[in-house]
């Protein structure tokens, strides 16, 4: 039996994850892309909803991937996927800046994660000798995951997915190596925090939803640096969306429990 609770560790869910992919990749592009054409205020929060989006995509897929093991390879593949992530996006929109046609920065982007994935993939599969069936799909995923939500969060900071604008905003100040923690976390925390004989796929994304969440709140306070009051809204939307997806999964946490205690307090009478 697998930590996912599947006894061939492909960890089904009631949630396909066919329709995850599409709404990570298809939202996450269409809200990076639909933000430059928004004021800088409310494109800031249609591009965090955009890395949000991508995060829950992300973490499905590590839920996938990881359920043929203990869930002991969680950080190792989370980190080196955000890794993908961060230079797939800075490679991207750099090629589309040098080609002159930035409207292709953020599929060039996601292009070049995917391809990066595959390498690392086989590389692991073929020479490392990794027996995991779906290794190469997930990996694909999860790299492509982590280029979307490294970029989402970076134009919501920017204000626009230009290379110079990123430039100065998120790589110059700093707030790259920042944005590296946040999406590794908050991809790979999830089925870390759930992982057991009884995980559950719906419980793993609500908490995927509020590591989304409560990262895109600390990027509005991030992207005050770029004035106005669009990262007010940010913060705003992240934590409204945090206090409502921590809250289902603390629920659902309580109802799959098969009790609960008061943690720290020492019983009333000894058992």
């Amino acid at each position: 039996m697998s930590a996912g609770g599947s006894a061939d560790g492909a960890a089904a869910g009631a949630i396909n994850s066919t329709h995850l992919l599409i709404a990570g990749i298809v939202g996450g592009l269409l809200c990076i892309y639909v933000s430059g054409f928004l004021n800088e205020t409310i494109g800031s929060v249609i591009a965090g909803i955009g890395a949000v989006l991508a995060i829950v995509w992300g973490a499905d897929a590590i839920r996938r991937v990881a359920s043929y093991g203990l869930g002991t390879g969680v950080p190792s593949i989370g980190y080196m996927s955000l890794s993908v992530g961060v230079i797939s996006t800075c490679a991207g929109i750099s090629l589309a800046s040098i080609l002159k046609m930035g409207i292709l920065g953020p599929v060039a982007a996601f292009v070049i994660a995917v391809i990066i994935g595959a390498i690392i993939a086989i590389i692991a599969t073929k020479i490392v000798g990794m027996k995991i069936p779906i290794m190469l799909q997930c990996t694909i995923e999860i790299a492509g995951a982590a280029c979307l939500s490294i970029l989402g969060f970076s134009v919501a900071i920017a204000g626009s997915y230009d290379m110079t604008a990123i430039y100065e905003n998120v790589v110059a100040s700093g707030y790259i190596a920042v944005l590296f923690i946040l999406c590794t976390m908050a991809i790979q925390h999830p089925f870390n925090a759930c992982l057991g004989p009884n995980e559950d796929q719906v419980r793993t994304l609500k908490c995927a939803a509020s590591t989304a969440f409560l990262s895109m709140t600390i990027v509005g306070i991030m992207s005050s640096i770029s004035g106005g009051l669009g990262w007010a809204i940010v913060l705003i939307v992240g934590l409204i969306g945090w206090v409502i997806s921590f809250r289902a999964f603390v629920t659902a946490s309580c109802n799959d429990a098969a009790s609960t205690r008061w943690a720290g307090l020492w019983p009333n009478v000894e058992e």
